[in-house]
């Protein structure tokens, strides 16, 4: 199909509003995100680079929720604004009806579908699995260390301490708890005027250097005689230098790989492996554990009791397991086939527990397979149903494209988690899962369309109403 000046003037509009949407829902996403994981992020010593780094990953796994509220957004917004402008009405008189004007934008829409399935196939696997691994190295990274006037700051290396003011490397009224021996509580106390502090970025020792200071450390005695008294030595000093190990406070190597293979970590043919792969896993643990109540529950005299049955002998008297054991071994032989049974019923639910957390595991499997193309429809059937809404309502400013797509979205957005929770324990299929929500908004989508083609408009039914 050859592109005129209107479909290209068609194009350019659509294109110009979705890409602004995109970064608009991008960024509200993207806040929300850091707004969620603020407290893995704050005070942990992590450069801006990190950040913005982390912010980037974040970014791209959030475009499967973004492209889809642009779509519809931009929809709204465009048609609408041709339908108030009159513009819509000048390209129907030009020989242009709604369907007309929809094939340009269906064009572009067909190519944001297949990007977006490249990125869900391509970049979204690599952005969650360094994304994940490094959030996951950032909140295992302990605070920075500060030491804070008049608060006591704790986990150094089993002391305690406070200074009351600083300046700079010089430190006043400090006041160090040693409570390095577990259960014991404060066994010594540190207290000087003054005293400096030498701790080199990026070092693992801390020294302290206290002067003109009294300690006080408890006496160790026996356990006698500390259930009797407790003893205490106090002692001046002009000059001691305490070491402290910081090694815990160094920003440890915020690359290392901890998650590997996760579901949201892998393209359509590593999905297609896993599924393989955990299919005969499930298999081959449930032939296990036939195999194993086999042998537990085997090695019954079955060849005299089928050749009595045979001869049309009551075999349930002569050959039954309780006539061959002697009354005296009864009660113990009963007590002990309570005690097998009970042992194989929790072995059982111990099985059932583990199968269903395979098959949950399998599910999400599935659901992200299906998942890659479910998105990438969904941008297509959100137009589907913006497009004609906007043209219906002939509103196209901001404000009510905005409600209107947020509305929309949000049924979408529900409808998607719901049944995505249904297909997680098989209740739906990861197919039906994944579709369902699609299929669900179709016939509106064709609803719209239609009603659109036919020169619907909601307001001036509104007016008719009105006289």
């Amino acid at each position: 199909m050859a592109l005129g000046k209107l479909d290209r003037y068609f194009i350019a509009n659509f294109v110009q509003i979705f890409a602004k949407t995109l970064a608009l829902s991008v960024f509200i996403l993207l806040m929300q995100m850091v707004w969620k994981y603020m407290d893995d992020l704050a005070g942990r010593g992590i450069s801006i680079w990190r950040i913005l780094e982390l912010m980037g990953y974040w970014s791209v796994s959030i475009l499967p929720m973004a492209a889809p509220i642009a779509v519809l957004f931009a929809g709204i917004m465009v048609y609408g604004q041709w339908a108030e402008s009159k513009e819509y009405a000048a390209a129907k008189a030009a020989g242009f009806s709604f369907l007309r004007m929809l094939q340009p934008v269906t064009l572009v829409l067909v190519v944001i579908g297949v990007l977006m399935f490249f990125v869900s196939n391509n970049f979204i696997p690599v952005a969650n699995y360094k994304g994940e691994n490094l959030l996951l190295n950032i909140a295992r990274q302990k605070p920075t260390f500060k030491l804070k006037p008049g608060v006591f700051v704790s986990g150094l290396d089993g002391y305690s301490v406070k200074v009351g003011s600083k300046d700079e490397n010089k430190i006043y009224d400090v006041i160090l708890y040693d409570h390095r021996e577990r259960g014991r509580g404060n066994t010594g106390v540190l207290t000087a005027p003054e005293g400096e502090i030498r701790y080199p970025e990026g070092s693992p020792t801390m020294t302290l250097v206290l002067r003109n200071g009294r300690s006080y450390a408890d006496v160790k005695e026996s356990v006698r005689q500390e259930r009797l008294r407790h003893g205490a030595v106090s002692t001046t000093f002009d000059s001691m230098t305490v070491r402290l190990d910081m090694s815990s406070f160094i920003l440890g190597d915020l690359g290392i790989i901890q998650r590997t293979n996760e579901y949201n970590m892998l393209t359509i043919n590593q999905l297609d492996t896993s599924i393989t792969v955990l299919n005969g896993q499930i298999t081959q643990r449930m032939n296990e554990v036939s195999r194993s109540m086999r042998r537990k529950l085997g090695g019954w005299d079955t060849d005299r009791i089928d050749a009595a049955s045979a001869r049309g002998e009551d075999w349930k008297g002569e050959y039954s397991a309780w006539n061959r054991i002697q009354p005296i071994h009864r009660y113990r032989a009963t007590q002990s086939a309570l005690n097998l049974a009970q042992a194989n019923r929790d072995y059982m639910r111990q099985i059932g527990s583990e199968l269903e957390w395979r098959n949950q595991h399998l599910a999400r499997h599935y659901l992200e397979w299906h998942k890659k193309f479910s998105v990438a429809m969904a941008c297509v059937l959100l137009f589907f149903i913006g497009a004609p809404l906007g043209s219906i309502i002939q509103r196209g400013g901001f404000g009510w494209a905005f409600v209107a797509s947020v509305l929309l979205f949000l049924l979408h957005y529900v409808l998607t988690m719901v049944a995505e929770k249904l297909g997680r324990t098989w209740v739906l299929s990861p197919f039906w899962a994944m579709w369902g929500p699609n299929l669900v908004l179709g016939p509106l989508a064709l609803a719209l369309t239609v009603w659109a083609a036919r020169d619907g408009q909601f307001t001036l039914r509104l007016r008719k109403a009105k006289r």
